[in-house]
């Protein structure tokens, strides 16, 4: 029953991810850092440049100022 229960969390995904870009992303948790990565591409492309918001997110940029990644800090208490 535990693992239904763990399933379903990641069902409240779905309709966010209706709303992105139809293609391949990267999803990954550091459990120690408290740190979600989000790469938009995979394989992930380089940043350019970051910018961290006022809410501790880090939006990384590709040399064409598009965003190509989200740095979410402190993930776990959001």
């Amino acid at each position: 029953m535990a693992l239904t229960q763990d399933a379903l969390k990641y069902l409240k995904f779905l309709p966010i991810l209706q709303e992105l870009p139809k293609r391949q992303f990267t999803l990954l948790y550091d459990s120690e850092a408290d740190v979600l990565y989000i790469d938009f591409y995979s394989p992930p492309r380089d940043c350019e440049d970051t910018e961290l918001t006022d809410d501790d997110i880090v939006i990384r940029y590709d040399t064409l100022d598009e965003v190509v990644g989200l740095t979410v800090l402190h993930a776990s208490s959001r």
